[in-house]
């Protein structure tokens, strides 16, 4: 646990689970009361699938937060990213339902999800001792194109996605290109580890021989690593736009024009001018 002080006085808190939910229309309604009371804001997305939270506040909010969560057995003991901040990144909090907790199959992704082979996780350790000895491997972003233009792995392959619901698209086109083999292993990662969850054993199920999928995402290797294969910042979805290497927020907002990142004082990298206003 990292100590929250005056500089970083917002605690940021980012997980999810795969589990089966019953009925997650009473739960966001047990939910929405209990965390509101708390004072965090954020976003807690529900499904008959699982959870995926992104909440922030003071370390007594988070605190209150996560005993709220552990009320609830299905999701009691969430593994919850933390990364502080020096101002609250969210306008409000949010608890929702819907098909999926990350876009990808649609209204039966509680039952595909299920289906699937598990791909075994990879530690940011392992990735990191696997590239030193360069070992042959394809290293897959799963994220958007946008997401990838402020930092990524320097050894990548990527898909040129817009959304992550264009991924089995993109993966069928990358194979009939010959850019892609399934006899070659891949690692899958991306900001969280929640899109692996869903990427990583569809590969498999569609006949790729060896895939892993980073654990925890760029966000636990930026943690757990000396960052010496990552290159650039991380992109996330809230108002902090993307972090550096230390998961501090680098001040960047978006472009009115593209939205992709932009630093102060900086054209955006689509060349069309600065455009840039701040989110955060």
């Amino acid at each position: 646990m990292q100590t929250s002080d005056d500089k970083n006085p917002i605690v940021n808190l980012s997980g999810y689970r795969f589990v089966s939910l019953d009925e997650p229309e009473q739960l966001q309604t047990t939910l929405r009361g209990s965390l509101m009371q708390t004072g965090i804001k954020g976003a807690v997305i529900l499904a008959k699938e699982g959870i995926n939270v992104s909440i922030a506040g003071s370390r007594v909010q988070t605190t209150a937060a996560v005993s709220c969560l552990n009320q609830h057995v299905a999701i009691k003991d969430l593994w919850l990213k933390e990364s502080l901040s020096p101002v609250m990144p969210h306008k409000r909090l949010r608890v929702r339902v819907r098909a999926e907790i990350i876009a990808f199959d649609g209204e039966e992704s509680d039952r595909l999800q299920s289906t699937r082979p598990p791909a075994p996780a990879l530690s940011p350790h392992q990735l990191d001792s696997w590239l030193a000895s360069e070992k042959s491997m394809v290293l897959l972003d799963t994220r958007n194109d946008y997401e990838i233009v402020s930092g990524t792995f320097a050894c990548a392959t990527h898909l040129n996605i817009k959304h992550f619901r264009h991924f089995k698209e993109a993966i069928h086109k990358a194979l009939a290109d010959g850019e892609l083999d399934k006899s070659e292993a891949v690692v899958t990662f991306c900001t969280g580890g929640i899109r692996c969850e869903k990427a990583a054993p569809w590969l498999l199920a569609e006949g790729f021989r060896e895939v892993y999928q980073l654990e925890g995402g760029v966000v636990n290797y930026l943690q757990q690593t000396n960052e010496s294969h990552w290159q650039g910042d991380c992109f996330v979805f809230d108002n902090r736009v993307e972090l550096d290497k230390k998961l501090q927020p680098t001040g960047s907002g978006l472009c009115d024009h593209c939205q992709l990142a932009v630093k102060p004082n900086q054209p955006c990298k689509c060349q069309l001018g600065p455009h840039y206003h701040a989110t955060y």
